[in-house]
């Protein structure tokens, strides 16, 4: 598992700061105890583009996809 937090954390870095703080935030303090559907998530939106992510991170859009929203709501909290 941990080497998978490793590879999940590099990937967490992104080309702005604020991106890099909220996803490396929400890996750290969340995803160790969440739901195999909501790591999944999670693991999907390090895929995402940048501004496709930011705009999900900052509420000017809304995933199709349900767990993506809540993993949102986790690192918006």
């Amino acid at each position: 598992m941990e080497e998978k937090v490793q590879k999940l954390l590099w990937r967490c870095r992104r080309g702005t700061k604020e991106l890099d703080i909220l996803m490396m935030a929400f890996l750290e303090n969340h995803y160790r105890n969440v739901e195999p559907e909501l790591k999944h998530a999670f693991e999907a939106m390090l895929d995402m583009q940048d501004p496709e992510l930011y705009a999900l991170v900052t509420g000017n859009r809304k995933s199709q996809d349900r767990h993506i929203n809540q993993v949102i709501e986790r690192i918006r909290a």
